[in-house]
């Protein structure tokens, strides 16, 4: 983020009194709890979020040389990207024309070719059809040139990849960013390396993670054990670009930077955890020395894979470095894994019951109630609920 923006952010904080003033939303929102357990709606967001939206799937050093690959479930429908030799990537359905069998490789490594573990049927790195071994003459009726894999939509921008799979002519990183693109540019994600993902199956409607992210209101309370002592839980910046929020969270060290008498000495980065909402399924999370990835994807109205991924500015090559990236994935892991997520596996079995006919989210959350105008509005407008939450004050 360049100096200029840092700066500006910081004056924002220059004369908020953080145990009293709060970046207020103008109205607080009433979004109904079956919006979280209904099992029709959840399958509408399926079809109209995550199959016709952008999905960020990860940073393109995950993808980075000739035939690498990379899978990803767009809503149901599986995808596999595939890095071509002249650079550029192309995604597929991850599916082999004769049964339907995944053709991706097990661990994603580069590979000449894409092939199919059920027969053996051979595809090109652009998905063409190559070799049905040992039946040409049995598909002799069926042209090869028939038989591609099945094409979706992919692009890359500013280090970071995109797939969608219905409804993506004309997708761009810079549309699918909606505005974000010009802080993201500034942290030249292009440079970033993969050091280690992990992933695991929460009980829990996927909303529900991303909600855990959009607010600071609750780390005084829920994380008063862990990473309190050095947050501003009072206080935080939002702001949206289209339908994704950015929530900054504040350590208490950022007041510190507005005391200097010098605004070229001001430092905002260092003191903040910055995180950039990509309705529907996924976050970017700058935090000092590293970046973080989450990506969501829903299995059922009540089941959601959650995918965290790790990225540094330079591969680590000694054991130190091994073991310095593997503390701070192991902090951020435990922190959700132990506080975050188990609350929120209650939390949607609460809602399940029927026993709350809403939530209702604070003037004091900016964020969420924007990240869920976004997804009431994205369904709205494809016909889906149509009686979306209301914004109502107090």
């Amino acid at each position: 983020m360049r100096h200029e923006r840092q700066v500006e952010l910081l004056r924002r904080l220059k004369d908020v009194d953080p145990l009293t003033a709060w970046p207020l939303a103008e109205h607080t929102m009433r979004n109904p709890a079956s919006h979280y357990v209904d099992a029709a709606r959840f399958e509408a967001e399926r079809r109209v979020l995550f199959r016709r939206r952008p999905q960020m799937l990860g940073l393109s050093s995950e993808c980075a040389e000739p035939g690498a690959q990379m899978t990803a479930d767009l809503g149901g429908v599986p995808a596999l990207i595939v890095r071509q030799t002249d650079g550029s990537l192309k995604g597929f359905v991850n599916a082999c024309r004769h049964r339907g069998a995944p053709v991706s490789s097990p661990d994603g490594a580069p590979r000449p070719r894409i092939s199919c573990p059920y027969h053996g049927w051979v595809y090109d790195l652009d998905g063409s059809l190559v070799a049905r071994p040992y039946a040409e003459e049995a598909f002799a009726d069926a042209p090869k040139t028939d038989c591609p894999l099945k094409s979706i939509y992919v692009t890359e921008g500013y280090g970071l990849i995109f797939a969608q799979a219905e409804d993506g002519e004309g997708l761009t990183a810079d549309s699918a960013l909606e505005g974000a693109q010009a802080e993201i540019a500034d942290y030249g994600l292009e440079g970033y390396v993969l050091v280690e993902s992990r992933e695991n199956v929460w009980d829990f409607n996927w909303k529900l993670v991303l909600d855990t992210f959009t607010e600071s209101y609750h780390i005084r309370s829920l994380h008063k054990n862990s990473i309190a002592p050095t947050y501003l839980s009072e206080v935080s910046i939002c702001d949206a670009f289209g339908p994704h929020p950015r929530m900054i969270g504040l350590l208490k060290s950022v007041m510190e930077e507005i005391k200097k008498p010098d605004e070229a000495d001001w430092r905002f980065l260092p003191h903040t955890t910055t995180q950039y909402l990509f309705m529907p399924s996924g976050l970017i999370t700058y935090q000092r020395d590293h970046v973080e990835l989450w990506r969501m994807t829903p299995i059922s109205v009540d089941r959601t894979l959650v995918r965290t991924s790790l990225y540094a500015a330079e591969a680590p090559t000694t054991d130190k470095a091994r073991g310095y990236w593997k503390k701070n994935l192991d902090l951020l892991i435990n922190v959700t894994g132990a506080e975050d997520f188990p609350l929120m596996a209650q939390i949607h079995q609460n809602l399940k019951s029927g026993a709350l006919p809403e939530v209702i989210y604070g003037r004091n959350e900016p964020a969420l109630i924007h990240l869920h105008t976004s997804i009431n509005a994205a369904l709205a407008a494809a016909g889906v609920n149509a009686a979306v939450a209301s914004a109502d004050e107090g």
